[in-house]
């Protein structure tokens, strides 16, 4: 079985060959650029109990492979020509619905360069089915470990093993308990209220302590005080608070704005990110920008956040002459190079095992501001 690198080498030779052939149908790509990397994965082509090609599901459509463990398909695969767009809402619903009605849970929309991986049965919207996603192409520039790691999780030995859907379990499990969270601090109900008053240590803090509380802890936006809502009922009508009208109103981005339209496991290890940075201590400021989110204390800053479709980038100020890399392919040095977020040292997190090292990290350059 050849090297995952060395397979995705080969798909990207394949696939500019078949660019500058102007040969880049769906059976070329399924040939030279796609069936290279599933072999590499530990899914032989050859073996019919491994792949099964033009899988024939429930409405006598036929699918271009079928994975399986044991006989049984456990991975559906849908493959589009090189270059066609995967963002159409039509390729990803056909491909979903093909895997859910055969009880599939698992299902890849792929054109042999860009892999998106769904989990069909969730009860989300589809765009929000989508699990992760990777690119090829990420490897030509220094991110080989990070696409074969992405690869991985769709390997023969992963979801045998069933790690994928372990991983898929707690994602979704954690981003629908963590929604719920969110609406009991924006509206505690009575019986929530009663378990804090009889948990929290005496004094029993009121119950709007109690919910801006929950709210900050929770990170939704805090209820104004009564005397913030005389003050901005006044500013509104233009009557002399000494408060400038602007600074009153909703800032332009928040920390939807950053997760929206990225993969649910992104949008998982964003948020777990985000909790690690603010729970560092009370002296943490958290700025949300355009382009990222960013971490102070004080002015100074020690850490920024970016999501992007396969990732998130954590930039880190700390001094990359001296600090030890804790993970050397994760971590590179930006010292002359521009970019988007505070610090040189810049930290690529792509899955949930490296969170403890990110922790760290954090919290030296947060020691660090202070």
């Amino acid at each position: 079985m050849p090297a995952p690198s060395s397979a995705i080498e080969k798909a990207l030779h394949n696939a500019e060959r078949l660019r500058q052939a102007n040969s880049a149908n769906e059976a070329n790509t399924r040939a030279l650029v796609i069936e290279p990397v599933l072999a590499a994965l530990g899914w032989d082509p050859g073996d019919l109990s491994q792949v099964d090609r033009e899988y024939c599901v429930y409405d006598g459509t036929f699918l271009d492979y079928a994975l399986k463990i044991d006989g049984a398909p456990r991975l559906f695969l849908e493959a589009k020509a090189l270059g066609t767009s995967l963002g159409d809402k039509k390729f990803v619903s056909q491909t979903v619905n093909y895997a859910n009605n055969e009880g599939v849970v698992w299902c890849v929309l792929t054109n042999g360069l860009s892999y998106r991986v769904y989990k069909t049965n969730e009860p989300v919207p589809m765009d929000k089915k989508l699990l992760f996603a990777t690119d090829l192409g990420d490897a030509t520039n220094g991110r080989m470990s990070e696409v074969v790691q992405a690869l991985q999780r769709i390997g023969r030995t992963a979801v045998e093993a069933g790690k994928l859907d372990e991983w898929g379990e707690r994602v979704f499990t954690d981003i629908r308990v963590r929604t719920a969270l969110q609406g009991l601090a924006i509206d505690p109900p009575e019986q929530l209220y009663r378990l804090l008053e009889g948990a929290v240590e005496k004094p029993v803090p009121t119950r709007p302590q109690l919910q801006r509380s929950l709210q900050r802890i929770l990170d939704v936006p805090v209820a104004p005080k009564a005397s913030d809502d005389r003050a901005t009922q006044q500013a509104a009508a233009g009557k002399g608070t000494g408060t400038d009208e602007r600074r009153i109103s909703k800032p332009a981005y928040d920390m939807a704005y950053h997760t929206a339209g990225k993969p649910t496991g992104v949008a998982d290890l964003f948020e777990q990110v985000d909790e690690a940075a603010r729970n560092l201590g009370a002296d943490v400021v958290r700025k949300v920008a355009k382009v990222s989110v960013n971490y102070f204390v004080g002015k100074r800053p020690f850490a920024s956040i970016k999501a992007l479709n396969s990732k998130v980038v954590v930039f880190l100020v700390l001094d990359p002459k001296t600090t030890v890399p804790e993970n050397p392919e994760a971590m590179r040095d930006l010292t002359g190079m521009g970019h988007h977020g505070n610090g040189d040292v810049e930290y690529s997190l792509t899955t949930a095992d490296q969170l403890p090292e990110v922790r760290d990290l954090l919290s030296r350059a947060h020691q660090r501001a202070q």
